[in-house]
Parts: structure tokens; C-alpha cells; sequence
């Protein structure tokens, strides 16, 4: 049986007369993201809205959960993660209610199950933030009413559209897919710099990717940060003591089936004579074009060139 993903909007309010997450929602319906089917749902603004998802959640299981709003007067999309034990309507809902300083459950505020730090947010459409506050009215409660209803961590969270947005059923997409993809894999990867040049290391015929060029490197072991992964992983490869220096940055990339987070840092030479034993070739390269690199190592070399 097929996977289901459940996306709600909300119909217009306090006078507007259209909603963008309604619209959203709607055009998503029966799109396939990572083979799951996209459900749409629009909600009343009101409590019976609020109530919607958390009324079905007992008979209906769904591999993701992302509810649609708008954000009046946000300049960016917002990926809130926090919904507030709070009601506290600046204007009444479309059934005319008005509730001020009211608890939604009295058991606290509760938190979106998504993990924004494997989403690579930077690259996403609109540059969407992080927020810590859904706001106190119908956004809050239906993100709140929902996650008090999920017995498990299916993924869950609020966006919020602001009405100026160039592409929301794009991002609204990407959200999505982030949601529905593995955890990230976290990745030392070592600039090895010596004499004003940078290592690049070719895979052996007999490794994954065999043929491709990349930096040393390898998986975070328990406990580890990537410099202690470094130190280890450098010394298994190559045999070569380094000192590990500056954080050049952080790269995530998705190979399907795997996606991962490389920690890309400066290491210099302290001791050792290089021995390969995952790669059958080194280069010693003055810019990011002399060779082919594997996956994002291309952009990560060009990032170390500008340095």
C-alpha cells in the first residue's frame, strides 16, 4: 500500500479574500514525493478546523504532516517548531470567536518532529527561518491539537507563506522531501593543504565511487567530532599524522538512499609518510578544476581555492 502524505491549508480570513496555503494545498493534492501521495485537506478557520487532523490521526497513519498558513506580515517563509499552550486572538476566527490568554491543554508547549539541522536550509526556496513562535491563533492551535494527537515522531510541523513568494508550492516541495528523506550521515572531510596546494585523493577500483576524486575522510565514529574523525580517518587512509585547523564549512548532499553532512576542515602535515590503502592515486592541486570530484566536492574545492 501506498504511503500518504497529509498537507492542510486554511480557507481566507479577517477579510482576506484568498489564502496562499489554501491554494498550496490544493495543487499539491496527488503529487508524489519520495512514493508517497500527497493528500490535501482544507481547514475552516475555526475550532472545528483546529480540530480536523487531530480528529483523524486515530483511524489514518501518514508518513508526514506539514500544515499550510499564512504569515500576514513575515518577509520570509517560517518553519515554526514550537506550537504555545496559548489562545490568544488578535481577531476572532471565521465563526466569530475570540478567546484571550486561554491554554489550549494546560500541559505545556510541545515541539515540531522534524529535524531542520539535516535540511540544509540555506539552499531551500525563499530562504525560509527557523521560528520558535507559530504566533497565538489558529496556526498555533492546529499545529498544537495535531502534535498532542500523534502517538509517534511522523513528521509534523507548521509552515507559514508569507503573501509576497516566488515560488510556495516549490518550497512547500522541498519541505516535503526533507522530511521524508534518511537522517544525515555525518562526514569528516579533510583539506589536506601543504605548500599553498590542497590533496585530492582518487578511489581505488576496488571502493565504492572507484575512479572518483575526493577529499580524505571517512564517518563519524560514537563520540566523535570531525576533528577527532579526521585525525583517525587520515591516519587509516593515508598513514599521516595532522593537525587539524579551521572549519571550512558544512555541505550536505543527497545521494537517495543516503544523504550526507560533510565537515570540511583544514589539515596540515605533522609526520608520517603517505601509504594509500582506499585510493590508488593522490594530486597536490593548485585550483578546483584538475581533476573530477565526487558529489559536492567540486563546490567544497572551489570554496578552499577562494580561501
Amino acid at each position: 500500500m501506498q504511503g500518504r502524505i497529509l498537507v492542510t491549508g486554511f480557507k481566507p480570513f479577517g477579510g482576506h479574500l484568498s489564502n496562499v496555503s489554501e491554494e498550496v494545498a490544493k495543487s499539491l493534492h496527488g503529487e508524489i514525493v519520495r512514493g508517497r501521495v500527497i493528500e490535501s485537506l482544507v481547514l475552516s478557520v475555526d475550532e472545528s478546523g483546529s480540530r480536523e487532523v487531530s480528529n483523524l490521526l486515530p483511524d489514518n497513519k501518514y508518513d508526514a504532516i506539514m500544515h499550510l498558513g499564512l504569515a500576514e506580515k513575515a518577509d520570509y517563509p517560517r518553519i515554526e517548531m514550537r506550537a504555545k499552550d496559548i489562545l490568544d486572538f488578535r481577531i476572532p476566527d471565521n465563526s466569530g470567536r475570540q478567546v484571550s490568554s486561554t491554554k489550549i491543554s494546560g500541559e505545556g508547549d510541545l515541539y515540531s518532529t522534524i529535524n531542520p539541522e539535516d535540511w540544509d536550509i540555506v539552499k531551500m526556496i525563499d530562504s525560509p527561518v527557523i521560528s520558535h513562535d507559530a504566533g497565538e491563533y489558529l496556526c498555533n492551535e492546529t499545529l498544537y491539537r495535531t502534535l498532542l494527537s500523534l502517538s509517534d515522531n511522523t513528521p509534523c510541523f507548521f509552515l507559514h507563506l508569507p503573501q509576497p513568494q516566488n515560488d510556495a508550492r516549490g518550497l512547500a516541495l522541498q519541505c516535503l522531501d526533507r522530511m521524508l528523506r534518511p537522517p544525515c550521515l555525518d562526514v569528516g572531510a579533510g583539506a589536506i593543504i601543504h605548500d599553498g596546494k590542497f590533496l585530492a585523493a582518487r578511489r581505488a577500483p576496488s571502493e565504492n565511487h572507484a575512479g572518483w576524486w575526493e577529499f580524505p575522510g571517512g564517518k563519524f565514529e560514537e563520540g566523535e567530532d570531525a576533528a577527532a574523525c579526521l585525525v583517525r580517518e587520515i591516519m587509516e587512509e593515508l598513514e599521516l599524522e595532522v593537525e587539524i585547523g579551521d572549519g571550512i564549512g558544512i555541505w550536505i548532499f543527497d545521494h537517495g538512499d543516503v544523504v550526507v553532512r560533510l565537515h570540511v576542515m583544514e589539515c596540515r602535515i605533522l609526520s608520517g609518510d603517505m601509504k594509500l590503502h582506499v585510493h590508488d592515486k593522490v594530486v597536490w592541486c593548485e585550483g578546483p578544476n584538475e581533476v573530477e570530484w565526487l558529489g559536492p566536492d567540486q563546490e567544497i574545492a572551489e570554496a578552499i581555492s577562494a580561501r
